[in-house]
């Protein structure tokens, strides 16, 4: 009986010790696979990370931007290359089905730009002139290189047709903010606080800027971005033309606030009409001299002087006398034809043929373009923001360079040991408030 007792409890003790053994054979194994899904997960970003590293540098110093080029093939195959050198070696590891999507982390993406423009803001980030390969000048006559900076344009169709913008057509109201100024708006509110034209002006060059950003194809930028003109001149002509129509309605205003100088009008009405035909004369001798004065203010502005939104008597320049060609003086009595101290240079300082009104204060061209700037709608801006990317990226570094190319992260995934894997990695950050 005793006997039978001890195979009794040698059974018992065999059966509880191999259960045991399983179990810790149980525990290991699902140990195991956490240790491998754990692994999946942690290679998984790294893969994704290595990705991320190999952002353009030119796109990066030139234009704070972070963004890599591929396509969804060209992802999968580096990240096989990187599973491959990984597990490959690990026979108790099977992987397969390497997927990538790359669709919501376009660069032409609006919003995906408008996200990393106010983080390079925030981090204080200065412009790089573009390194890498110089291309030869004179390539491609359809988009005038041989001529001299601030005269090219671009006019071959594969050229503009791949421009993030499409050729948009979207400007502002010259009339709405000259009724918001007459109102009382001041320079502050016409132009706002949006990182987006911080950039805009940190980033870009304007007709009157010498700011050290390095070559551009196009010297008016910020010109190109007001009125989507691919083309120096005409961008340039484009805002002179809505500068002058906004300081016509100023001036303007003026001229119909001032009794002076409407009884000077109206004196020389009469003199010119008389009758009743003297107030509809008087009218047209008033705009007259607001749009002279406008012209002579462009003028001031293109020689680097500051004409205020809403002027005073002594900001006024041209007496009627000047406008109807019977004088050559300004109020003061003399014309200002050069700068104390500075040689005059037409193609950077401007024509001095001006008048210049006995008090010089307000705003410089540079004002008035933020201006005009904060008119165009934010989408319009940031996809011309996109045409000069393009546009410089192309003519200075890579010939086929296309934004549509470069994306700012990814999405893939793999399945391994049987459980699918999924990533999301990107160069967002959550650091700044919109």
């Amino acid at each position: 009986m005793w006997r039978n007792k001890q195979g009794s409890f040698t059974a018992f003790a065999v059966m509880l010790f191999s259960a045991m053994l399983i179990l810790v054979f149980a525990l290991l194994a699902i140990v195991g696979k956490m240790a491998i899904f754990a692994g999946a997960e942690d290679f998984g970003r790294l893969w994704g990370t290595s990705i991320l590293a190999e952002f353009d540098l030119n796109l990066k110093d030139r234009y704070g931007l972070f963004a890599f080029y591929g396509e969804p093939s060209m992802i999968e195959d580096k990240l096989k290359e990187y599973v491959d050198f990984t597990f490959d070696s690990k026979k108790y590891i099977a992987y397969d089905n390497i997927k990538c999507s790359l669709d919501n982390y376009l660069l032409t993406d609006t919003g995906i730009l408008k996200n990393q423009i106010i983080e390079i803001m925030a981090l204080g980030s200065k412009p790089h002139a573009i390194s890498g390969r110089q291309k030869e000048k004179g390539q491609s006559n359809e988009s005038g290189p041989n001529n001299a900076y601030g005269e090219r344009w671009i006019s071959a169709r594969w050229i503009l047709d791949s421009l993030p913008s499409g050729m948009l057509n979207d400007t502002g109201n010259i009339y709405g903010i000259a009724e918001q100024i007459k109102e009382g708006a001041v320079f502050r509110e016409l132009v706002g606080s949006s990182m987006v034209n911080q950039y805009i002006f940190r980033f870009f060059h304007h007709n009157r800027s010498d700011d050290g950003l390095g070559e551009t194809y196009f010297k008016n930028e910020i010109e190109y971005m007001i009125c989507g003109k691919p083309d120096d001149r005409k961008a340039r002509e484009n805002v002179r033309s809505k500068l002058v129509v906004l300081r016509n309605l100023l001036n303007l205003a003026y001229l119909y606030s001032s009794a002076e100088k409407k009884e000077i009008a109206m004196a020389a009405a009469i003199a010119l009409t008389p009758g009743p035909e003297a107030p509809l004369t008087q009218g047209v001798l008033l705009e007259l001299w607001a749009f002279a004065e406008a012209e002579n203010d462009m003028e001031l502005l293109y020689d680097d002087k500051q004409v205020p939104l809403l002027k005073q008597d002594q900001n006024w320049a041209l007496t009627l006398e000047n406008v109807l060609g019977q004088g050559t003086s300004n109020e003061k009595g003399k014309m200002d034809t050069t700068i104390e101290g500075e040689k005059t240079d037409d193609n950077r300082r401007g024509n001095p043929n001006y008048i210049s009104p006995p008090v010089l204060e307000g705003i410089d061209y540079e004002g008035y373009l933020q201006i005009l700037i904060n008119m165009v709608p934010e989408r319009t801006r940031l996809l011309r923001i996109m045409d000069l990317i393009q546009i410089n990226m192309k003519y200075l570094y890579c010939d086929y360079f296309l934004l549509s190319d470069y994306y700012t992260g990814l999405h893939f995934s793999m399945e391994v040991n049987g459980r699918v894997h999924q990533f999301e990695e990107n160069y967002e950050r959550k650091s700044v408030e919109k």
